[in-house]
């Protein structure tokens, strides 16, 4: 039997379709076992029971568009809009519900079904273009019983997001300039995130271009030119993304920025990071998203160690800024980051053979409880 598991580890290590082959087949496990999870959670479908919270944010906008003006009545959702949600992900699930014929939750859920397996072979081909040298299986187990996936197998913006944003690396690192700016574009495109994201990339590229560091003494001017215009170019498709939803948002209501005023129907309002954090451990219902934010402190110092500079600046930006406005879902928005996945991926692969599958177990049976916690609309448990 061992020998079987080395024959066909090293098939998979030898061939990269192979390898995207078993990506896409445990994936599907993990499907498999989610579907049976909503049918004993008394579910009518896996589409219904992964469709939680924000989700019909989404599928509202899939359905009917943008709203012109915010929920004036009822309870649910009120002076609540779905302006703070980007577009790109409603227009592939629309267009997937429209070319196969299929229900809008179902649509939803086979764009993210279709690209996290995408985002999960990416992110290792992106570790590779580093050196960082990883176990494929490894690598694909942890990122599919990973208890803080449950975005990427739901109706969510967490896969069109990490594809774009893995994508937008892997590009660059090929000197594929022109299609980093695409995915940039698109990037903006997908998620509030998205352009200071691509901003921080262009910042990267240049200084990775020129070679500068803090240690440059003389700087040879003449050859910034082009690195110059390389970012450039980033950031200008960057801001052309997130632009069209600017002008379309205000031709629909007047307001262009309507997508980050709108968080003030969340109770989010930007204050110094570090009250929030007081203040969370001061309410028994905030006290997990203080834990969450020095787990996060710690991770993301751990990347500066291992000298993951970009990861290191990205996460860094988004943990500022999700604290920065109270700290709820500090958990998706970091913890399901696909940089943050790698860098956890990497650290747990890297430990000893105990320690490593002690972790994976853990991580499995954490899967599953998040799992029935969602399910069961229990997120704030999450």
């Amino acid at each position: 039997m061992k020998r079987y598991f080395l024959d066909f580890k090293e098939y998979i290590d030898r061939s990269s379709i192979a390898f995207l082959v078993f990506v896409f087949a445990l994936c599907g496990l993990n499907f498999g076992f989610l579907s049976l999870i909503a049918h004993f959670s008394h579910y009518a479908d896996i589409a219904h029971a992964t469709c939680q919270w924000d989700c019909k944010w989404y599928t509202g906008i899939v359905r009917n568009g943008y709203d012109r003006l915010p929920q004036l009545h009822g309870s649910d959702g009120l002076t609540q809009a779905n302006w703070a949600f980007f577009p790109l992900y409603p227009l592939m699930s629309y267009a997937t519900q429209m070319g196969l014929h299929i229900s809008t939750l179902w649509a939803e859920l086979l764009v993210n079904l279709a690209l996290w397996p995408v985002l999960i072979y990416l992110c290792y081909r992106e570790l590779a273009a580093r050196a960082v040298d990883v176990d494929r299986i490894g690598f694909t187990l942890f990122c599919v019983i990973y208890p803080f996936n449950i975005w990427y197998t739901s109706q969510y913006s967490e896969g069109i997001y990490g594809v774009f944003l893995i994508g937008t690396l892997i590009l660059l690192r090929k000197n594929h300039i022109l299609g980093a700016a695409f995915a940039c574009f698109l990037l903006s495109f997908s998620r509030p995130t998205g352009f200071p994201t691509a901003v921080m990339i262009a910042g990267w590229w240049f200084f990775r271009r020129t070679g500068i560091t803090l240690r440059t003494r003389s700087i040879a001017w003449e050859r910034m030119a082009v690195p110059l215009q390389e970012s450039f170019l980033l950031i200008s498709a960057a801001g052309a993304g997130l632009s069209i939803f600017v002008i379309y948002l205000y031709h629909l209501m007047g307001d262009g920025f309507a997508f980050s005023h709108v968080e003030v129907g969340w109770e989010k309002h930007f204050s110094f990071f570090l009250t929030n954090f007081i203040n969370s451990f001061l309410q028994a219902k905030k006290i997990k998203l203080g834990l969450y934010f020095i787990a996060s402190c710690y991770f993301i110092y751990g990347m500066l160690a291992k000298k993951w500079y970009l990861n290191f600046s990205i996460m860094s930006f988004v943990a500022l800024m999700v604290g920065s406005t109270g700290l709820d879902s500090i958990e998706r928005y970091v913890f399901s980051n696909p940089l943050m996945i790698e860098f956890l991926a990497f650290l747990t692969l890297t430990q000893a053979r105990v320690r490593r599958w002690s972790i994976l177990t853990l991580l499995f049976a954490l899967h599953i409880v998040v799992i029935e916690l969602w399910f069961h609309g229990h997120i704030a448990l999450i």
